[in-house]
């Protein structure tokens, strides 16, 4: 979240708000040419297709009864006012991230997610309304890996370790024409085994001189990985048994220019026959990757830690 918030970019519009003029091969054509200076003529090469996406809108409506009114105008307790709102960001970062990591296909209304961008064309034909099947169309496959197949099920045997994942991330970084991805996230399971990895190389050098007491710290595990310069990071959300590699130069997340986090405001419900009050805060978003290829998604991971 992180990364794709920092990295977010402004949608507006009508239908598509987003659309993204997506490269499947080279425009032009070069040639070697001789002492005469002599080359073929240029043609037009429709290299170009244009990704169409929708956002997708989250609502969370805020109730504000009258009898909650009279009870807090006073302010001499907690509002539950207050802790709503508050809920309200907490259920919307939960709704992001589950929603980022998983299948969304079955309903129109939810936005895509890192499985739609980077898979094959194997769960996912089609992305932004571009065939990924079609003929002329792999530039915009993703990379969709099963570790448990060769030639990933050997390094793989014991779950994700370290000279397991240096292969796989040589292998995606090469697959997407040299770019290593900005970052992975897996699930806490499989980064626990990871870690154990590490920790079981790991050295605590001590400071010739110092004093050192019960309340002496030692810090010992990692929040967060690195393997061959990228950063390996949990998330809870993420699923167990995937992993997915992310290039922040051609994903991340669209947010509309006009429900960013944006609260209504709160309004009567006296028309409906009700003393009360209700407002909403509304996001529209969606998770979006301009090159499928730059980014991978690996599943069948074993060996978790729990």
């Amino acid at each position: 979240m992180f990364y794709m918030m920092g990295n977010a970019q402004k949608a507006a519009g009508g239908l598509n708000q987003v659309t993204l003029p997506m490269q499947g091969q080279s425009m032009v054509q070069g040639a070697y040419t001789g002492y005469g200076g002599g080359f073929p003529s240029p043609f037009v090469i429709a290299a170009i297709q244009n990704g169409q996406f929708n956002l997708a809108y989250w609502v969370v409506p805020i109730p504000l009864p009258f009898g909650e009114t009279i009870i807090q105008a006073t302010n001499r307790e907690i509002q539950l006012l207050k802790a709503r709102m508050n809920d309200a960001y907490a259920v919307t970062w939960q709704q992001i991230s589950t929603r980022m990591f998983a299948n969304n296909s079955g309903n129109p209304l939810f936005p895509d997610s890192f499985q739609s961008a980077f898979d094959n064309g194997t769960n996912f034909p089609t992305y932004g309304g571009i065939n990924r099947l079609a003929a002329g169309n792999a530039a915009f496959q993703g990379q969709y890996i099963n570790l448990g197949t060769a030639p990933w099920s050997t390094p793989f045997t014991a779950g994700a370790t370290r000279k397991a994942m240096a292969s796989l991330l040589t292998y995606v970084t090469d697959t997407a024409g040299g770019e290593a991805p900005t970052f992975v996230v897996m699930n806490p399971s499989d980064f626990a085994t990871l870690d154990t990895d590490f920790i079981g190389t790991e050295n605590i050098y001590t400071n010739p001189g110092a004093s050192y007491t019960m309340d002496t710290k030692v810090r010992t595990a990692f929040p967060n990985l690195n393997v061959a310069g990228i950063p390996i990071f949990q998330d809870h959300f993420c699923p167990k048994g995937s992993m997915f590699g992310v290039n922040c130069k051609y994903t991340c997340m669209y947010l509309s220019e006009d429900a960013a986090f944006d609260f209504s405001g709160f309004y009567s419900l006296v028309p409906l026959g009700q003393m009360a009050q209700q407002g909403i805060v509304v996001l529209g978003y969606d998770v979006i990757s301009a090159k499928s290829s730059s980014g991978f998604w690996a599943y069948g991971l074993t060996g978790g830690a729990f």
